[in-house]
């Protein structure tokens, strides 16, 4: 959570910034922008059901009517040129079936000094069988058809234009996350066959529950790194290294979740006793118990 809210406090630092969040899922991004920094905010999203999800969430969640959503391909939009200050992708972009030409859309649409700004996974190239074979079962759970390789990515962004860009290793930010879905794989994995064999999930879901075994392990392949990914379209000032366009006080308070099980999970409330969140609590306590520290591997 902490290393997506310092990516939004970077990537949109003005008011008068109009920004486009590529794959908004259900809007949490496009509307912490427009709450906390006051910018407006396009979302778009290719899944119906999560722009209708969206815009049931904008009712509550943009008292300030600055966010719109709608149902496209952000790699193809029906926005015209320069149309956009700043567009962001938070772990949206590794699902462009081909990223240049997501890089290629994102050029036309931006501003002149517009900014392009990436969280994601950028892997290497894997060097052996064992290595292809995790990738490909880690795409495979996520159903991608593939990653962003950072040595072509980085030669499509030179090709397009974008001018100059940076790339920052922030994976210590979400390696709390990984360590988490790799220990929730156990239960997961034996919870999910049950419910295949139930019919309570697809197939699919039951690939899906896989996802952080393989990711953990690619990780600890050095197979990725978690990066942001920043660039320019046509800046006419000299920028040296990422921090030189990161403020350094963000323009929010970093958002830090300390809710208790207590309170994440009651027991008792006005609707009565919920004996399910017993087991909840004592799950996530295993799932939870040392995750944030760097040392301890699972």
């Amino acid at each position: 959570m902490e290393h997506e809210l310092s990516n939004r406090q970077k990537c949109a630092d003005k008011k008068t910034d109009n920004v486009l969040d590529a794959g908004c899922d259900v809007g949490g991004t496009s509307f912490f922008l427009a709450n906390n920094i006051g910018c407006t905010v396009e979302g778009i999203s290719l899944s119906e059901a999560r722009v209708a999800r969206a815009l049931e969430y904008k009712k509550k969640q943009d008292p300030g009517n600055l966010v719109k959503f709608t149902c496209q391909n952000f790699c193809n939009t029906s926005f015209p040129d320069n149309s956009f200050d700043v567009i962001i992708g938070i772990e949206s972009v590794v699902h462009a079936e081909n990223k240049t030409d997501f890089l290629k859309e994102a050029f036309r649409l931006l501003k002149p000094g517009g900014r392009l700004l990436i969280s994601d996974y950028f892997l290497r190239e894997p060097q052996n069988r064992a290595e292809r074979s995790i990738l490909r079962k880690w795409a495979d759970s996520w159903a991608i058809a593939d990653f962003i390789y950072e040595d072509n990515f980085v030669e499509e962004v030179k090709r397009t234009g974008f001018e100059p860009f940076f790339l920052k290793v922030i994976s210590e930010n979400v390696y709390p996350s990984i360590k988490l879905m790799h220990r929730s794989y156990y239960p997961g994995i034996f919870i999910s066959r049950i419910s295949n064999f139930f019919g309570k999930r697809t197939v699919r879901q039951l690939e899906n529950s896989k996802s952080g075994k393989y990711q953990y392990q690619s990780y600890h392949s050095n197979l990725w790194k978690y990066k942001h990914f920043l660039a320019f379209k046509d800046l006419n000032k000299q920028l040296d290294t990422f921090e030189d366009f990161v403020k350094a006080e963000p323009p929010c308070k970093l958002y830090v979740d300390h809710e208790t099980f207590r309170k994440r999970f009651p027991i008792l409330s006005k609707r009565g006793f919920t004996g399910r969140n017993i087991f909840k609590r004592i799950m996530h306590c295993y799932l939870e118990k040392g995750i944030k520290n760097a040392q301890k591997r699972f």
